[in-house]
Order: C-alpha cells, then structure tokens, then sequence
C-alpha cells in the first residue's frame, strides 16, 4: 500500500496537478544559474523520450514534427570555427531549409542570403551543413526530411563597439530582407530561414520527439553546451504534416489555433503599409508560424521586450476580474486598443 500523497506536502512545488492542463509536447530547460552545460541537453533528450503520445505520427512512423530552440555554444562554436577568442554577442547564427528543388535552385539560394549578408556588412565566417546520424530514422522518415544550411557570421564593423542588443536588432533587419525576397521569388519555393540571431538558433524537422538530439548529431556532441532551451512535438491538426511547420520557431512554441488568422494578416499588412514596409508569409505557414513573426516585429520594430509583446498580443481576460489593480487594468485595456489580435 502507497501511503504516500500529494496532498500530505507541505512544501511549495513548481508543479501542481490540480492546475495541470495539458496540451501538446511542449516545455523548456534552463540552468538556473544562467551557465552552459551539455548535460541540458542529456535532460532534453530525457524529456523529449516522455512525450511522443503528444505529437502526431503517420502510418509509417513518421513525425509530424519535433526540434529544439537552443542559446548559441560558445564552445561548441569555438570548435566549429577554430577561433578560441569568440565570444557571445561577437557572432551569429543562421540555419536554412534551401528551396524543394535542390539540384538546380540551391546556389541560387546561397546567392541571396550572401548577398544580404554582404549589404549588411556581416562578414561570413562558415558555412556548413548540419551534419545528422541517418541510422537514426526509417528510410520513409529520411525521405521526409530536409537538410539544414548553417551559417556562422560575425559583426559588421559599423557595430563593433555597439550593445548586443543593437546587433541583435540589424540581424533581425537583415533577416527580414532575406525573407522578403526568398519567399517572393516562386522558384526559391521552400526555402526558409528556420532561425537568424546571436542569441539562439534552431534544429527541427519531420521527427518524433525522441529522434531529435539522436538525429542531430551537433545536440550530442559532448562540447555543445547550453543554458536554456524549449521544445515541441506537433500533432497536425487543420493542416497536412510539413517540415517547415514543425516548431519551436524562433521565438516561441505555439499549441492551439488562431479563430482570427485571416485577420491577424490582413491588420499586419495595414500597419506595415502604413510604415511604408511589406510582409511576406512564406507558402504553406502556419497560424503559429505567422503569430511567431508578428511576436519578432513587436520585438523588433516595436521595441518591446518579449513579456510585453505577448500580452499585448495574447491578453488575459481582465474586464471582470476584480482582482487587478487600477495600473495593471489601465495597462490591459490600453493593450486592448492598441493591438487588433486576440
């Protein structure tokens, strides 16, 4: 007999079934003292092996799409680069699916992104394909997948005595020209920058949860060492399976569906009209991945920090709630007005 319960406890715990709601394969690592270790990734992999009954999977095993949003290894990096003075916040990263038609649109892909790179005055330091373990998956789920263009740069001279935070703002620029010529021209179709920064990068494809650190060999290598990291396994609802579906994106992990996704793109490209700018929704984008680049811009152009961008964006119900102080209903109603989505 188990005499043990939860009830009996007294201590104050993370977790607390009785507000347990769950939802898709979904969650986030973090060291608590902000320091890099490869065991995080040990502990990912252990999550990511507890919830394959949380994504989809077809007749054939494959995924309906798994990855990870990892902070950048400055020893790994280190490694990669053979350059032991890199330093975070003096490099980036940037990772590619490259266009369906790979033997004859590929150059023309790596063409675009180098020409940016050089108007924006990154100076690329590496290219590389991110190397994966194929033993790993099923020859039907190795069909499914896309190979991974990774990207290692530096900072642009203008910057160089500039914030982090400024750097991290002119390679978001940057990314959003790449992006508006790369999803405009039909001949690059697929091609899509799974993430762009100095701060974090991405690996996803379509996998189960428990293939992704097996499959990408750089998450096992015993120098790759990180501080924080989310995760999450897709289960295709309204849409077929599809790689470029597959999540995290680059600044969150969505479960769940937008009522209101016609309008959320129709009220993105009014603002952007109104700033004299354009947006480009690549082909075939989720609801989720459309509210991941809204988030960006608010981050962005906006100049708000991520908590704020998400509850304007995604705010509570507070009209009733007599709990609120008078500042924080002013804060929600001003949200209100000021943000169309809902």
């Amino acid at each position: 007999m188990n005499n043990y319960s939860r009830f009996d406890q007294t201590d104050s715990l993370l977790y607390n079934a009785d507000l347990s709601q769950d939802s898709c394969g979904v969650g986030f690592i973090t060291h608590k003292k902000g320091l890099q270790s490869h065991d995080l990734l040990i502990k990912t992999h252990e999550a990511l092996c507890t919830i394959p009954h949380r994504g989809g999977m077809s007749a054939e095993g494959i995924g309906d799409g798994a990855g990870v949003n990892i902070d950048l290894s400055l020893k790994f990096f280190r490694k990669i680069t053979q350059n032991p003075a890199l330093e975070l916040g003096q490099f980036g990263v940037a990772n590619f699916f490259y266009p369906e038609d790979h033997d004859h649109y590929d150059s023309a892909a790596q063409e675009l992104v180098e020409r940016h790179f050089k108007q924006a005055g990154l100076p690329i330091l590496q290219w590389r394909n991110v190397p994966v373990d194929t033993k790993t998956l099923s020859p039907a789920a190795l069909k499914a997948q896309l190979p991974i263009k990774q990207c290692i740069f530096g900072r642009p001279e203008q910057l160089a005595n500039a914030s982090h935070a400024e750097f991290e703002k002119h390679i978001q620029s940057t990314l959003q020209q790449i992006e508006f010529e790369g999803f405009s021209r039909r001949e690059l179709e697929g091609f899509y920058p799974l993430s762009m920064s100095s701060r974090t990068q991405v690996y996803k494809g379509r996998l189960n949860s428990f293939e992704v650190i097996p499959y990408f060999i750089d998450l096992y290598d015993i120098d790759h060492e990180i501080s924080t990291l989310f995760f999450h396994t897709r289960f295709s609802t309204n849409t077929a399976p599809a790689t470029i579906m597959a999540q995290p994106f680059r600044y969150m992990a969505h479960n769940g569906e937008l009522n209101t996704d016609k309008k959320n793109r129709l009220s993105e490209n009014a603002i952007a009209r109104q700033n004299n700018k354009n947006i480009i929704f690549p082909c075939g984008q989720s609801d989720s991945g459309r509210l991941d680049q809204t988030l960006a811009r608010r981050i962005n152009e906006d100049g708000m920090d991520i908590v704020t961008a998400v509850l304007a964006m995604m705010p509570p119900a507070w009209e009733n709630d007599t709990t609120l102080s008078p500042k924080v209903r002013a804060m929600l109603e001003y949200f209100s007005l000021y943000e169309e989505k809902k």
